[in-house]
């Protein structure tokens, strides 16, 4: 059996995030989310895929390759418009029976084991306390009566996951609904005769809807983290299920506990903390007498000594100087025009971003890629222009 996987869009509401990389390639755990997605498929033989590309497509192209690497043969496709799920799987037709998944999603190889099971023509529901947010699955027993995409105010029910088992035909039904203007999967799924459903009660399904909500997934796929010390350390000390890559320094007088993953050839300065659920890319500086506490830094950043980092994202090739603090608390905004509400979150810095010293950066607030901030600043708003 093959597999398609959607991974055409940007992920609009992860800015600043996907400013420079779809979302299926921003990193949790060190690994790009779509990286997940492939070795669940790999894991239940499934190892002919078919990406659907589009938004920065060059970023899952250099990373997954042929697929070799990764124990599977990779084909691509490309969606040059991105107007919708439906749209997008058009564009990988085929005379086969195909398992259906979306590339920024994490789920376990248990999803795939059991919709490969199904028979044709059957998604996959789970339970969410999110439903208004997704497509909710009205249902008697296995039968799928329709799917109500984004319903206002709903309590926790059972979505739609994007994951399915479909056989060749559905293609000629996608092609009627792009003749009338229909681009997006759950409305034409709607119209599908004796469509099943399977409930995902045995596996783990994660989606990231705003930034904050990379930092779930991140402590999710943490929790797989195998202690493994390569590198140097000099006097420092290790607690837990922490992965320390190649060429990586740790200084003297630091304390990391895990679960964390440090990547290669990193340095984190004398005498810094780094708590759970932090992953760390390759390449990254961390000065002395820095705090790290449940947060994403991706690869090529540098971090100056004395920061302070908690429940925060930090994008790729960052510069940020001495003494810089996000801030982590509960705060409540529009965004979307959605209102999000969070008990704890920090910041959230875009790529390529320059800071000064003495920096603050209230919880929630945003910092576009490419933004220069000024020393002794203390940010109270989203800044997604140029900088202070």
């Amino acid at each position: 059996m093959k597999a398609i996987i959607l991974a055409a869009g940007e992920g609009r509401r992860l800015q600043p995030l996907t400013a420079n990389m779809p979302k299926v390639m921003i990193p949790v755990g060190n690994r790009p989310i779509l990286h997940y997605v492939v070795d669940a498929l790999a894991d239940n033989n499934i190892r002919d895929i078919t990406i659907v590309v589009g938004y920065h497509s060059e970023k899952v192209r250099q990373y997954f390759g042929s697929g070799r690497n990764f124990g599977v043969k990779i084909d691509y496709v490309i969606q040059k418009k991105q107007l919708g799920t439906a749209h997008a799987l058009y564009q990988a037709r085929t005379d086969e029976e195909f398992i259906l998944t979306h590339g920024d999603n994490i789920l376990s190889k248990n999803c795939i084991q059991d919709i490969k099971k199904s028979d044709k023509n059957t998604i996959l529901g789970i339970f969410s306390k999110q439903a208004s947010k997704y497509g909710i699955i009205e249902y008697k027993g296995e039968n799928v009566e329709r799917i109500v995409e984004k319903p206002r105010d709903a309590d926790e029910n059972l979505i739609f996951t994007g994951v399915g088992h479909f056989g060749s035909d559905i293609f000629d039904t996608i092609e009627t609904a792009l003749e009338d203007n229909t681009y997006d999967l759950p409305g034409i799924l709607n119209s599908v005769k004796g469509l099943k459903l399977i409930y995902g009660s045995n596996c783990t399904w994660r989606d990231a809807i705003y930034p904050w909500d990379l930092l779930e997934l991140n402590s999710g796929v943490m929790k797989n983290t195998v202690r493994k010390l390569s590198g140097k350390l000099e006097n420092a000390t290790v607690v837990g299920d922490v992965e320390i890559g190649a060429g990586t320094r740790i200084s003297a007088g630091c304390y990391i506990r895990g679960p964390v993953k440090i990547g290669k050839n990193c340095y984190i300065g004398a005498n810094s903390v780094i708590l759970p659920d932090t992953s760390i890319g390759n390449d990254v500086n961390i000065g002395a007498l820095s705090l790290v506490k449940n947060s994403i830094i991706m690869s090529s950043t540098t971090i100056s000594h004395q920061a302070s980092i908690e429940n925060s994202v930090i994008g790729r090739g960052c510069s940020i100087n001495s003494a810089f603090a996000a801030i982590s608390s509960s705060f409540r905004k529009i965004m979307d025009r959605e209102v999000l509400e969070r008990y704890e979150g920090g910041a959230i810095i875009g790529d390529d971003c320059r800071i000064g010293g003495k920096v603050s950066i209230d919880a929630g607030v945003r910092i576009g890629a490419g933004s220069k901030i000024g020393s002794m600043n203390h940010i109270k708003e989203d800044l997604l222009g140029r900088g202070v």
